[in-house]
């Protein structure tokens, strides 16, 4: 799922991303921009499942889960 987006501002590390023409707004960490982004730049916003990743994070939940269910 791609999405375009505009950067509205920075602030205090946060960015202030404005959602297409919703009006909708979100901050996210100014960290996860590319370098050299800023205000007024529009940026596309690509995410996605890691379905190894998950697959392996439940596992070892699951696992923690029974272990420490033991009576």
């Amino acid at each position: 799922m791609k999405n375009t987006l505009v950067i509205d501002r920075i602030e205090d590390g946060w960015a202030v991303i404005e959602y297409g023409q919703t009006g909708i707004a979100f901050n996210m960490p100014k960290a996860l921009l590319p370098e050299g982004a800023g205000e007024g730049d529009i940026i596309e916003l690509c995410i996605s499942i890691e379905k190894e990743d998950t697959r392996r994070r439940r596992q070892k939940l699951e696992k923690l889960l029974d272990e420490n269910m033991e009576d």
